[in-house]
């Protein structure tokens, strides 16, 4: 029993440590490519991950090509 609770508790904070470290790469992504801090519901939004996709988009694009 006291196994199940420790294994329990171990998810739990692995969880929630591998969602705030996701959490944190996501907003640095949207800053990085919308040049803005983003809130929580933006976060989440379908319309910010297209303007994101759009944005890096923009970017490929505007870099020079490397002959090889």
């Amino acid at each position: 029993m006291v196994i199940r609770v420790v294994g329990l508790v171990g998810f739990l904070i692995v969880t929630t440590v591998s969602a705030w470290i996701t959490a944190f790469q996501m907003r640095r992504k949207i800053k990085k490519s919308l040049g803005r801090n983003v809130s929580d519901t933006e976060l989440v939004s379908i319309n910010t991950w297209m303007k994101v996709e759009e944005a890096e988009q923009r970017n490929e694009q505007s870099k020079p090509i490397n002959p090889r």
